[in-house]
C-alpha cells in the first residue's frame, strides 16, 4: 500500500512553479477591470459562471491551455513548474498568476499543452474550493467529517509532507489529494510527534490536538 501511495505522489505532484512578482491585490483589480471591459463576449460570459462559484471541479473540463486561453485571455499564461527531489521540470499552465484565483494545469501532453492530467492550487489563501467546501486552510476535523472516517497522512518537513490517504472513506471516491500543513500561528510543540517519513492517523491524539490544516489541493478528473 505504501509503494502505491508513492507512485500516486510521484505521478501527481506539482511544486511551486518559478516565482510570480505581481501584487495579488493589484492584479485582482486588473482582472475586473478587464473582465468588464469583455462583457459582450460568450467566452467572457462562460468565464463569468465560473468565477461567480470559484469551484474547482468547473476547470477540470478544459483539456489544454487553448481552450484556457479561448475563456480567460490574458489570464492564462505558460510557465514551468518543479518535481520533488530533483526530479527535473515540467511544463504547465497559470491560470491568473500572481492571484488568490491562482490555479496551475498541468498537461499529460507537455508538447502541446493538452490533455489534462491535474490541476492544482496550494498556499495560504485562495478564492477557490471543491464542490465538497475544501479549501486551503481546511481543518483535518473538517476533513474527518467530510471523508465520514478518520484517514491517514504522511508527516511533515519532507517531499512528500502531509500527504493523505482517504482509506476508503467518502473522499476516496473523488480523485481529490490534498497536503496538510501547519496552520498560521502554530503551537510548534504540537507538531513535535508529526514530524518525518511516516504514516499517521487522522483520530490520533496527537494529530487531533495540532489539526493540521490543507495548504495543497491537486484534482483529476
Amino acid at each position: 500500500m505504501r509503494n502505491t501511495i508513492f507512485l500516486v505522489l510521484i505521478a501527481l505532484w506539482g511544486c511551486t512553479s518559478k516565482p510570480e512578482t505581481t501584487k495579488i491585490d493589484d492584479q485582482d483589480k486588473a482582472d475586473s477591470a478587464s473582465m468588464s471591459a469583455r462583457r459582450a463576449s460568450p467566452a467572457t460570459s462562460n468565464a463569468e459562471r465560473i468565477l461567480s462559484r470559484f469551484i474547482l471541479d468547473d476547470l477540470l473540463k478544459f483539456d489544454s491551455e487553448a481552450e484556457l486561453k479561448e475563456v480567460f485571455g490574458k489570464a492564462v499564461m505558460h510557465s514551468r513548474g518543479a518535481y520533488p527531489e530533483g526530479m527535473g521540470e515540467y511544463p504547465n499552465t497559470l491560470l491568473y498568476s500572481g492571484t488568490s484565483k491562482r490555479v496551475e494545469f498541468v498537461w499529460e501532453d507537455t508538447t502541446r499543452c493538452s490533455k489534462l492530467a491535474y490541476i492544482e492550487i496550494y498556499g495560504q489563501r485562495t478564492a477557490w474550493k471543491t464542490t465538497e467546501g475544501i479549501t486551503l486552510g481546511t481543518t483535518l476535523k473538517e476533513l474527518e467529517r467530510l471523508n465520514g472516517k478518520s484517514f491517514t497522512f504522511f508527516g511533515f518537513d519532507w517531499d512528500y509532507s502531509g500527504a493523505t490517504n482517504w482509506e476508503d472513506g467518502k473522499l476516496a471516491t473523488r480523485k481529490i489529494f490534498v497536503y496538510l500543513g501547519y496552520p498560521p500561528k502554530a503551537d510548534m510543540a504540537d507538531f513535535e510527534g508529526l514530524v518525518g517519513d511516516k504514516e499517521i492517523r487522522s483520530d490520533s491524539k496527537l494529530a487531533q490536538k495540532a489539526n493540521p490544516v490543507v495548504w495543497k489541493i491537486n484534482m483529476r478528473r
